[in-house]
């Protein structure tokens, strides 16, 4: 059994993956901040993150270095609503630059 955070903003969002997830035979958890994110990432193993680019508390990009930084950093799965091929591509560079 993995345990999987999903860091989103909108709370019907968390639930449906929490849902899709623990149906999946995983154990779940949810943050709608990065920092309460980043504070769970610290504190629990968990072994993926589904990660939202577009937070009120700024972008889920700015918190991939973070997440790598952790001794034991989860696999990061990158979510957004929107169709922002820009975004897709920053994130990409980041994971491949780290």
């Amino acid at each position: 059994m993995e345990k999987v955070l999903i860091v989103d903003d909108h709370l019907g969002v968390c639930k449906t993956l929490y849902d899709i997830v623990e149906e999946m035979g995983h154990e779940a958890d949810y943050s709608q901040t990065l920092q309460e994110g980043l504070e769970r990432i610290k504190s629990t193993d968990f072994d993926v993150v589904l990660l939202d680019v577009n937070m009120p508390d700024g972008s889920g990009l700015d918190l991939l270095p973070k997440i790598r930084a952790i001794d034991r950093s989860p696999e990061v799965i990158i979510i957004t609503g929107k169709g922002d091929p820009d975004g897709a591509e920053l994130a990409l560079i980041e994971l491949v630059e780290e």
